[in-house]
């Protein structure tokens, strides 16, 4: 006999009522919960400038507390329409988890520059980031949350009175918030004014506007023309007469930091094989333009010093490989990075070197940085002229560091098999990071190689600087791209190398004591755009000589030997 199915009114005894809330109480609940669970970084970073043991340091950030909650509230009342309020509630909480993992996981700030690299990542890279507590963060942080206000019923009133109890609930949390700042303003004043970098913390308000500015600046660079430099480049008479062709390797290096090169000073020899090579000059005082690839690859590239570059103009300006190839010098990039060049060889050839099939060097669409090396004589070979080749490498590029070298530079062990450097040891984190370095030496010590077996009918040279450093959890910080004006040394001070053949030192007069002297300056990637002009002899308005490192070199007469 079967039995009868329980009536409606019974079903609906059974189901868990769903609570009602005001507008006003829902935002304050929302505003609460992101201000307390997804803010840690910024109540770390509070804590570590401001006296928290104390009674007056309590007082001060329970007062910040109350300020951070009462105007995020009153931004969020703003959307509270009908229509909108829950989807935008539930994006809020949803972007406020995510933001609030990457900066309380990695110590980072997410800021435009940091959004412009997101957006810049491809599937590859992502999955380098992805792990279990991302999700799990996400569910408890973001989708938990968005749920309970997806569940919810907002109680409705009259329009007139709804409106009402919005300019009241307006009014209302303006007032606290004045009251928050009135009750600690000379703390508040000392704090900000000493502290300004803590608005970079507050999630997710500093993320959203940093999203704005950067949609903004891209809608200008696409409806921008774009911008002639040096239309009159030309080449010098020191060219007509070097007969000899020129051969110049520029290295784009990724992520590889001073700290760590054994060049540099570092307590390991990370770099054995660039040491044992003689005519290398090694810049021991050299500096990134930035703290990412977004914004270093195109400020390397550009006219614009460091003070002057913006990332936004360089979109629609010409470049140093656009005023070499109009003064003739035939110019090619090769890519072995996911996110590509960053527009600047928009104009040149390039080849992706992530598309070759080489065993052992490439497989899932990723490439060792050796990839450049099978064919390197024979691509020389099939171009004509002066040449500048651009390789933009995969170097040091984390957070998987142990998948940047084959298994026969696992020099220092036990390595971090994670992708959570967090989760690793200083030692294990720092040996897989060094083994990197050592893999960037031998391949750059490789290259140089080939452009020894062209010495015969050319003058060859290389130049190698890494885009950026990187942190290995130094005071907490992971990974890079964190503010230039609040960058750790170790994701802004890179290593550099230039090689010169002796026929080059030759044929352009370069003396051996001048030379020499070079790696005792402060030089960085503002000096890659005049040297590499000048290497070239190719002269126009925009070339600074005082930024051309070989300028004060050359003609001295005292000219280096073989």
């Amino acid at each position: 006999m079967t039995a009868a199915r329980p009536s409606a009114p019974d079903r609906d005894h059974r189901r868990v009522p769903r609570p009602a809330l005001g507008v006003p109480s829902l935002t304050l609940l929302a505003a609460a919960f992101i201000i307390g669970f997804d803010n840690v970084a910024f109540w770390h970073q509070l804590a570590s400038v401001s006296r928290v043991g104390t009674t007056a340091g309590l007082g001060f950030a329970s007062a910040t507390a109350v300020f951070l909650v009462s105007a995020l509230a009153l931004m969020m009342s703003v959307f509270a329409f009908r229509w909108i309020y829950k989807p935008f509630l539930i994006g809020l909480l949803i972007v406020a988890a995510v933001v609030g993992y990457f900066m309380q996981t990695y110590g980072v700030v997410i800021d435009d520059t940091m959004i412009r690299n997101t957006l810049d990542t491809d599937t590859g890279e992502a999955e380098g980031l992805f792990n279990f507590t991302l999700v799990w963060h996400i569910v408890v942080f973001g989708l938990l949350p968005a749920a309970f206000v997806a569940w919810v019923r907002i109680k409705r009133a009259v329009w007139w009175r709804q409106a009402l109890i919005r300019v009241l609930f307006g009014v209302v949390l303006a007032a606290i918030a004045v009251g928050a700042l009135a009750s600690h303003y000379k703390e508040f004043s000392l704090t900000l004014r000493q502290h300004r970098e803590l608005r970079m913390y507050i999630n997710p308000t500093y993320a959203i506007y940093s999203a704005a500015e950067l949609a903004h600046g891209e809608a200008d660079v696409a409806d921008h023309p774009l911008v002639t430099i040096a239309p009159h480049a030309h080449r010098t008479a020191a060219a007509r007469r070097i007969k000899r062709r020129k051969i110049v390797i520029v290295v784009v290096g990724e992520t590889t930091r001073a700290t760590d090169w054994g060049m540099d000073g570092y307590h390991r020899q990370t770099t054995p094989e660039l040491a044992a090579l003689p005519n290398l000059i090694n810049f021991p005082n050299a500096h990134s333009c930035g703290t990412s690839t977004a914004i270093s690859v195109p400020c390397m590239f550009s006219a614009k010093s460091r003070a002057d570059f913006n990332a936004d103009t360089a979109g629609y300006t010409e470049n140093l490989l656009d005023v070499l190839k109009r003064a003739g010098i035939t110019v090619r990039w090769e890519e072995n990075q996911a996110g590509g060049c960053k527009g600047v060889c928009d104009r040149v050839p390039t080849q992706n070197m992530r598309k070759m099939r080489i065993p052992g060097v490439c497989g899932d669409g990723h490439c060792l940085d050796s990839v450049f090396l099978h064919g390197l004589a024979d691509r020389i070979n099939a171009t004509s002229g002066d040449l500048l080749l651009v390789m933009h490498t995969m170097g040091s590029h984390g957070p998987s560091y142990f998948e940047r070298y084959p298994k026969a530079f696992e020099k220092y062990k036990p390595i971090c098999h994670s992708n959570r450097p967090q989760d690793c040891s200083t030692q294990t984190l720092t040996n897989s990071y060094d083994n990197t370095v050592r893999y960037v030496d031998h391949v750059l010590a490789s290259l140089i190689g080939v452009l020894k077996t062209k010495e015969s009918d050319a003058d060859t040279a290389l130049i190698y600087m890494s885009d950026h450093g990187e942190s290995l959890g130094e005071d907490g910080i992971y990974l890079h791209g964190f503010p230039y004006m609040l960058a750790p040394s170790q994701q802004t001070h890179i290593p550099m190398i230039l090689w010169l053949s002796p026929d080059w030192r030759h044929d352009n007069q370069l003396s051996n004591a001048c030379l020499s002297g070079l790696k005792k300056q402060r030089v960085g990637q503002d000096n890659l755009f005049s040297t590499v002009m000048g290497m070239f002899d190719v002269r126009a308005d925009v070339y600074q000589p005082k930024l051309d490192l070989l300028a004060p070199c050359r003609g001295q007469g005292s000219v280096a030997s073989n």
